[in-house]
């Protein structure tokens, strides 16, 4: 009569057939070029790139191994290959304020261009404009303009002197200046017979003294202005010669770059600077041995004339899509390099390097969302770029203000870029609700999945899939049954029938160490046998904390019994999460019931070892005794259930069919066959509901069951919403087949508690009462009974305290 509860074989397992399907190794089969599955995420990503929206950038949502950011990498690259590539930037001098540096945007593939041929006519300059300077006509030239100017001075002198003889005044030059001295005759007056002349003689030789000195004070003012003069046209010459060559050397460069305006008065500003600084291309004394330093370089005026290229997009087929995986603040956004020199700092402009942020300008940039919120400064300054869509490069020091020293401010650069943040949905919801900002920024949210419906186009996508990992990695090629295999594994990895996982990185390593089993084996095909042996070992390196668990339940350390029939008693199933490895593991579950009104009490609760999950569980328990028996009786009973032998937090409602099922059991004084375990949750009206980790609860009994020795009578009862559930592996199924192990799918609570106690659940009449000799019909007369004896023992005690207290009454009246 429990047939009808038996799960078929067939329902046990997702058989995979490829018969249909004409291959006999991967070898066979055109690489998978393609998505599988994500239609809503891929239609979310086509539908942000298609608007040009700054605001549309896009969280990729969902679980790590999904495939998500390859998947993302392989559609933007495809969308980008369509689009125009951008421009290139490079960083100039700035002529007007050294301590902001141009950025200057170029057509792509000029940036780099422009940096060799700038470089070379830098070259060309301070080779070619010594020899400028050194030409017969530019020396004659000079010589001329210096030996008019001598000449003119010399007039001046000469002049002078003339006048000063007249005077009988003599003029002397030194290093210490202009001398005058009196002669009489040709020969100067000596002391003694200066003292010897007449005052009136003194006095005419004081005045021609002074009328010559204020002389000589006219001709050095005048020869200062021919100096002044000769400077000048001498400058002029260096300017004009400066100028022709400059401009010969220069105007090839201009007309190679005519199209860029900006560059055209960039080299204007060049080209005078050049001529107005030529000294600095004319030193010749430069110290070769010298270390290099800001004061010291070659030639530190002419480092203003350095190209320092950003960007250069002259090998770029399209637009940019970059994958930054490290986001720290100057990966990200660009940095201001520093050198050390005698124990300070220095910069210029040519020290200042572009981030993934500029280098996907006019393009893509891809960022794994947690790794930008643990890099300080990060997320704020991304929202900041993208929403004034400037870029500045900066010290992020002299960003917040944590340091004094004044800085180079590069004059910031206009960014057009779609940012792609890949994370967890937690992190979505989290920043979503509580950053404005990011609401108006990430406006598309594409949510990859983890597991995609069955189909046979899908099952076909999946076996192209497969020889893509085999084909790229190069590794051993799979048959038929190792493929079906592979594909089994991915309904078992979603638990379910008509699903197939799309967690790509534990497929991928399912197939790795397939193909490694088998070249152990020697063989060049990768068969069935080889993916159950992956499956096997990866088991192994896994489940210590299971094997050490069964050991215990083997040496009784953890008791269990799964061949009796016990009153109050059930094995429940629960399943341990050790990160990356799942097993089930039975526990067994207790229930006493007796005479009081305190309702159900969860012993766990109490010892505040339950969790709210667990709880509400208990709760419904009591709403469904309230709801079958408390309509016409009074429930005038008490309970404990507790988890026996368990010592961590309870959490969960899957064992709320156990519990009640051990609840009717003591009510009822009807044994349950320890031999079958159960899982599922219940509601208030009986109804069995469908639970997690059906799967590893069934692995878990049936190796205890094994320990024990199966005798057929064993087996688990489970929702019958979970069958679809089943993907149990080859020997629980082959013991099944055999007889020596039974799954049962129930949806009410009635047929779960005649298979384990044999007795029918019992049919409630009209008149409130059940079935005789049912569970029901003997759960509701012990209910009764408890009523009654709680009734009769209040009035009992109310009786004794009534006769002690006539006796006081008496002795009272004695006294």
């Amino acid at each position: 009569m429990y047939k009808n509860c038996k799960v078929e074989l067939k329902n046990l397992k997702k058989d995979v057939d490829l018969s249909k399907i004409k291959f006999t190794t991967t070898k066979d089969i055109p690489i998978l070029d393609s998505v599988i599955g994500q239609d809503r995420a891929v239609k979310s990503i086509s539908f942000a790139l298609a608007i040009k929206n700054s605001s549309y950038n896009i969280f990729v949502s969902g679980m790590r191994g999904t495939g998500r950011t390859t998947i993302v990498q392989d559609l933007l690259k495809k969308y980008a290959a369509n689009e125009p590539s951008p421009n290139d930037w490079i960083y100039v001098y700035n002529f007007d304020n050294p301590d902001e540096p141009k950025a200057l945007e170029l057509p792509r593939r000029r940036a780099r261009l422009l940096e060799k041929k700038f470089s070379k006519l830098i070259y060309n300059l301070k080779r070619e404009l010594p020899k400028d300077f050194e030409s017969n006509e530019y020396v004659e030239k000079k010589n001329k303009i210096i030996e008019q100017s001598q000449a003119k001075k010399r007039q001046i002198f000469t002049a002078l002197e003339e006048e000063a003889i007249k005077s009988q005044i003599k003029i002397k030059s030194s290093t210490s200046g202009f001398h005058t001295i009196p002669v009489k005759g040709d020969k100067p007056v000596e002391e003694d017979a200066y003292q010897q002349l007449s005052t009136t003689e003194k006095n005419k030789i004081e005045k021609n003294i002074q009328k010559v000195q204020k002389q000589i004070k006219s001709m050095i003012r005048q020869a200062t202005t021919i100096d002044r003069k000769t400077e000048d046209e001498v400058e002029a010459l260096e300017q004009a010669t400066a100028d022709f060559a400059v401009t010969n050397i220069f105007d090839p460069i201009k007309e190679e770059f005519g199209d860029c305006k900006n560059i055209q008065s960039y080299f204007e500003e060049v080209s005078n600077d050049i001529i107005t600084n030529v000294y600095s291309f004319l030193s010749t004394n430069q110290n070769k041995n010298s270390l290099p330093s800001p004061e010291n370089q070659e030639n530190a005026q002419i480092n203003k004339y350095k190209i320092n290229v950003l960007t250069d997009y002259s090998k770029l087929k399209g637009a940019p899509v970059v994958y930054e995986m490290n986001p720290t603040y100057n990966n990200l956004f660009g940095r201001i390099e520093k050198r050390s020199y005698m124990g300070y700092l220095y910069t210029d402009y040519t020290m200042i390097k572009s981030g993934s942020l500029l280098k996907a300008n006019g393009g893509y940039l891809i960022l794994d969302v947690e790794q930008v919120l643990r890099q300080p400064y990060v997320y704020d300054a991304l929202k900041r770029y993208l929403r004034t869509k400037y870029l500045h490069i900066e010290d992020v020091h002299n960003l917040y203000g944590y340091t004094s020293t004044v800085g180079l401010k590069p004059i910031p650069i206009p960014i057009n870029v779609k940012v792609i943040l890949i994370g967890h949905k937690n992190i979505y919801n989290m920043l979503h609700n509580a950053d404005e900002d990011f609401r108006k920024i990430f406006k598309i949210r594409a949510d990859f999945d983890y597991e995609v419906t069955e189909s046979q186009k899908n099952i076909n996508k999946y076996i192209q899939f497969i020889a893509r990992v085999v084909d790229e990695e190069k590794l051993l090629h799979f048959n038929k049954s190792g493929v079906q295999a592979i594909i089994e594994h991915a309904y078992r990895l979603v638990s379910h029938q008509k699903r197939i996982s799309i967690q790509f990185s534990e497929i991928v390593r399912l197939i790795r160490e397939s193909s490694y089993w088998a070249g152990q084996r020697r063989v060049k095909i990768v068969d069935k046998i080889d993916v159950i042996k992956a499956l096997a070992e990866d088991k192994y390196r896994r489940n210590m904390s299971e094997e050490k668990i069964q050991m215990a339940i083997k040496e009784n350390t953890y008791v269990f019994d799964v061949d009796k029939y016990v009153e109050g008693q059930i094995n429940g199933l629960a399943v341990y999460s050790l990160g990356d490895y799942s097993f089930g593991k039975p526990s067994r579950i207790t229930a006493s019931t007796y005479i009081g009104n305190r309702g159900i009490i969860n012993i766990e609760r109490e010892a505040k070892l339950s969790g709210k999950l667990h709880d509400k569980g208990m709760l419904i328990l009591s709403g469904y005794f309230a709801s079958k028996f408390g309509d016409k009786i009074p429930l005038s009973f008490s309970a404990s259930l507790t988890f026996e032998q368990s010592y961590g937090m309870i959490d969960g409602d899957s064992a709320s069919c156990a519990e009640l099922y051990a609840l009717l059991s003591s009510l009822s004084n009807v044994p349950i066959y320890q031999g079958i375990a159960v899982t599922g949750s219940v509601n208030q009206k009986g109804e069995v509901q469908a639970i997690g980790g059906v799967n590893e609860k069934i692995e878990g009994f049936y190796e205890v069951c094994k320990m024990s020795k199966l005798n057929g009578k064993q087996g688990i009862i489970i929702p019958c919403s979970n069958v679809k559930n089943l993907m149990l592996n080859d020997e629980i199924i082959s013991s099944i087949q055999k007889g020596k192990f039974n799954i049962w799918s129930v949806d009410k609570i009635e047929d779960g508690i005649r298979i384990l106690t044999g007795v029918p659940a019992g049919v409630e009449h009209k008149d409130g009462t059940f079935t005789k000799d049912t569970i029901f019909y003997k759960a509701q007369a012990r209910i009764k009974e408890f009523g009654k004896n709680a009734k009769q023992f209040g009035k009992d005690i109310a009786d004794s305290m009534k006769k002690t207290n006539n006796i006081s009454e008496d002795e009272s009246d004695e006294n």
